[in-house]
Parts: structure tokens; C-alpha cells; sequence
């Protein structure tokens, strides 16, 4: 008993040790934090894809978009089992992942260039709406295809350290940095657009969208390519790679990963419009989640110093409740307020109540902010690395195969229900100069915050059968340690017999 104790004594120190240890170098710190700073900078609800962009910038019409998008996703469905099985089998002499990450830089460099100028081309050659959704469709199958067959050096984030811990740090600060910058371009593209939507500005929203968009994919290739050539591969894989009928079956014996897919999925059903269109169309105030989170801002930096707290004093489940909670009865206010005066006099029309109570509600989301960037990223490196502990081997693209599969099933049926519910219920207009009906401003505050508040709702209850607790997760950690351990010394022993 007393040489027992003395073992697991032993075995927690060299865990301890383990957790302290730092395995990245500084330039690779760096690499990390300006790749997830600036590397991952969007235009947000104003990007390519956005109901903004699509419906009044570029002047697709929703049905037909929703028919091929869906083919589209058959498309998808078919070349994801080929390409996931070619990923998790991948054993090279630099990694599982960094040949996909070179390989995808020249493609996505392309698809980056086309998707800025997009409009202009469509300009500039005269497309008419089929046109145009051709055009569209071509961008769409690339970046498809591109995310197939090179996706796979995504990847690295999830194994350039095996130190849990350092991970942790790694991802606060490098969120904490992107949150400084994560919102501009969209607030200066929100802000530009409004101007111009009241004729404070003469310009056009195509032409503002091209030039914004090119600087900020300028802005981004710079530290992508960065992080590519200075990131590193540190966790050992199995030394056989798993059969892809083998890796399958152990994605649905993954309790966790499979209550974390139901609660994204539920979460993700979003019937209706994006907000976006109602901010622009309805309040023509693209600026109100800007202006009236303003108050808190102060909280969501103060959220940094408590989120570290957060993290040692509750398990990973309870942060992801104290987060989407907070964000429900946020939602559950600003809905609940726009209400007020029906359809003809309500408050959905008017921008100072809606800008109260989605002050009010930020508020509340702001305690959790740093904790909701962390925990995210948390429970994904949870679930892949409880796979590795059941199973012994790790099979991310085979996660991500399954859960795309549910997920893209799910938008291609959403994209035809919210398309004929924005053209035929909502009797939405298409086009930069298009005005709205008081009935389809009404429906379209209805549909773009209603149904998404249901949902977020029911997508709270999966996750109180995650079984991740405080406990498991430092047991899983400790022996993943051990075994990665083991493997790290079976391959250095072989590289040295090849070498001798």
C-alpha cells in the first residue's frame, strides 16, 4: 500500500512537471497570437456569404441560391469520407498535418484574390442574378475543395503543444489580442454603410465593400503565412494508423464529442434571416451592437483577469453554461423589447430602446467573454483528446467528417426554409436600392431573432450529460501523458536505428 502511494506520488509530480513545462518557442508564441489576432480577420455580417452581401451588394436571389447550395452540399458529402480518411491516415517525416498546410496556401491565395473582386467581375462583365450565381457557386465548389483535400492543417492548432495548460495560456492571451482588433473592420464597414444608407455619404456599397475587403485579406495573408512555416506538430500519433471504419465507430462511442455535435447542431438550426439585415434594413443603424456595447467594453477586458479564475475553480461544462447562458437572456431581452408596440408602432422600429436593451444584455455577456473564447476552443480539444484517451489513436478529420455531415445536412435544408421564408413570407426586395414594406420589417425582426432565441434555449439541456468533469479531465491528462510519452520514445528509437 505504501509503495502504491509512493507511485502515484512520483507519477503526480512528473505530471505537475509536465504541466508547467513550455514547449513552444517565443517566435512561435508570436506566430500564434498574430495568426489569431490577425490572420483570422473577418468583415463579420458584412463578408461574402452574409445575408448583406448577398441579397443588396452582390443581388443573388435567396430561392434559387438555396437549390445550389444544396447540391452543393451533396457535392460536399461525397468527397468528405475520401478526403478524411486520406488525413487521419497521413504519416509523414514532418507531421501528420504540415503537408496540408503547405499545400493549401497557393489555393487559398487564389480563392482569396477572386472572392475581393468578385463583385467587380460581376460588374464589369454585366451578369444578370443567374449569372452571378453561377459566379458565386464556382467560388463556393473552390473553397469546398480546397477545404477537402488541405483542411487537414487546420489541424495544427489543435497539436502544437501537448501541454494542456500552455494551450490555456496560449489561447487567453491570443484572444485576448484579437479581441482588439476582431471587430473593427466590421465596425468600419457598419459605420461607412450607414452613412451612405442615410445620404451622409455618397458612395456605393459595392465598390466601399471591394476596397475594404482587399486591404483586410492583405492584412490576414501576412501572419498566416507566418504561422505556417514557424508552427510545429508535438503531439505523437499512433504509431498504425486506424482503420476508417474503426476511426468511425469510435467518433459514436465518444460520449463527449457526441452531446457537444446535438448541442452545436440545435444551437445552429437558425430558421429566418441573419440580424443583419434587420440592423440595416429595419433601424438602418448597422452600428448598434458597436455604439450600445459600448458600456461594455470595460467588462469584456475585465472578463480576461477572471476567466483564469473561472478556469481553475469550475470544470469546463459549468464555463460553457455560465457563457450560453448569459448570451440566452441577453437575446431573451432584446427580442422580448422589440416587441413592445406590435407591429405598427413597435419598438422594434426605433433605435434608442433597441440600443438600451442590447446594452443591457451585453452587460451580462461581457462577464463571460474572455471565458466563452476559451471554453469553445476548450471543449474541441476535449473531445479529440477524450477520443485519444479511449481509443488510442486520434482521428480529427474522421470528428470533423461526422459532424460536418450533420451540420451541412442541417444548412441545406435551412438555407431553402429561410430562403422562401425571406422572398414569399417576409416579401423581402433585393438589390442596393431596394425600400422595405412596414409587414416585412416586422417579419423581418420576427424571423431574424425569434426562432434563433428558441433554439438557443434547447440547445442548453444536451450539455448536462457531458461527462467531463474537474476530475476526468486531470485523470485523461495524466495518463494521455504516459502513453504520448511511450510513442514520442518508440519513434525516436527508430529514427535513430534508421539513421545508425
Amino acid at each position: 500500500m505504501a509503495d502504491e502511494k509512493r507511485r502515484d506520488s512520483e507519477q503526480l509530480q512528473m505530471n505537475q512537471a509536465y504541466m508547467n513545462r513550455l514547449f513552444c518557442t517565443t517566435r512561435e508564441r508570436i506566430a500564434y497570437v498574430a495568426y489569431s489576432a490577425f490572420g483570422k480577420l473577418k468583415l463579420g455580417q458584412y463578408d461574402v456569404g452574409a445575408d448583406i452581401w448577398l441579397y443588396k451588394i452582390f443581388g443573388v436571389e435567396p430561392k434559387p441560391l438555396a437549390k445550389a447550395t444544396a447540391a452543393l452540399t451533396v457535392y460536399d458529402m461525397i468527397n468528405d469520407p475520401v478526403t478524411a480518411a486520406i488525413i487521419d491516415n497521413m504519416r509523414t517525416r514532418w507531421g501528420k498535418f504540415k503537408p496540408f498546410q503547405y499545400l493549401s496556401l497557393l489555393p487559398s491565395i487564389i480563392s482569396g484574390i477572386y472572392t475581393c473582386f468578385l463583385p467587380l467581375i460581376a460588374a464589369y462583365f454585366g451578369m444578370n442574378t443567374g449569372q452571378k450565381l453561377i459566379a458565386y457557386m464556382v467560388l463556393q465548389y473552390f473553397n469546398e475543395t480546397i477545404g477537402a483535400f488541405f483542411g487537414g492543417g487546420e489541424y495544427i492548432e489543435n497539436v502544437f503543444t501537448p501541454n494542456p495548460n500552455e494551450r490555456t495560456s496560449l489561447l487567453v492571451g491570443a484572444n485576448f489580442v484579437g479581441d482588439l482588433v476582431a471587430k473593427l473592420p466590421s465596425q468600419i464597414i457598419g459605420l461607412l454603410y450607414d452613412l451612405i444608407a442615410n445620404g451622409k455619404l455618397k458612395a456605393s456599397l459595392t465598390k466601399t465593400f471591394i476596397a475594404f475587403k482587399t486591404t483586410i485579406w492583405i492584412i490576414t495573408i501576412i501572419p498566416t503565412v507566418f504561422w505556417f512555416i514557424v508552427s510545429k506538430e508535438r503531439v505523437p500519433q499512433s504509431e498504425k494508423p486506424p482503420h476508417p471504419v474503426k476511426g468511425i465507430l469510435s467518433v459514436f462511442r465518444n460520449r463527449p464529442l457526441l452531446i457537444y455535435t446535438l448541442t452545436g447542431l440545435i444551437g445552429g438550426i437558425d430558421i429566418g434571416s441573419g440580424e443583419d439585415l434587420y440592423y440595416n434594413d429595419v433601424l438602418k443603424f448597422n452600428m448598434l451592437p458597436t455604439v450600445a456595447g459600448i458600456p461594455g467594453m470595460p467588462v469584456s477586458y475585465a472578463s480576461y483577469a477572471l476567466a483564469p479564475k473561472f478556469r481553475q475553480r469550475f470544470s469546463t461544462k459549468m464555463l460553457w453554461y455560465f457563457s450560453n447562458g448569459s448570451i440566452f437572456i441577453s437575446e431573451a431581452l432584446f427580442f422580448l423589447t422589440g416587441l413592445i408596440g406590435g407591429e405598427k408602432h413597435g419598438f422594434y422600429q426605433k433605435k434608442l430602446p433597441m440600443s438600451i436593451a442590447f446594452g443591457a444584455g451585453n452587460l451580462i455577456e461581457m462577464v463571460f467573454y474572455a471565458t466563452k473564447g476559451i471554453v469553445g476552443k476548450e471543449i474541441d480539444y476535449e473531445v479529440l483528446d477524450y477520443c485519444e484517451w479511449k481509443n488510442g489513436f486520434r482521428v480529427e478529420a474522421t470528428i470533423k467528417l461526422i459532424n460536418g455531415y450533420f451540420t451541412k445536412a442541417k444548412d441545406a435544408i435551412l438555407k431553402i426554409v429561410n430562403a422562401h421564408l425571406l422572398q414569399d413570407w417576409a416579401k423581402y426586395e433585393i438589390g442596393e436600392t431596394a425600400i422595405q414594406s412596414t409587414e416585412t420589417k416586422w417579419r423581418l425582426f420576427l424571423i431574424a431573432f425569434g426562432p434563433h432565441l428558441i433554439f438557443d434555449f434547447l440547445a442548453l439541456l444536451p450539455m448536462l450529460f457531458y461527462n467531463i468533469d474537474s476530475d476526468t479531465r486531470e485523470r485523461m491528462y495524466l495518463d494521455l501523458e504516459r502513453a504520448r510519452a511511450k510513442r514520442a520514445l518508440m519513434e525516436k528509437l527508430e529514427t535513430d536505428e534508421k539513421n545508425a
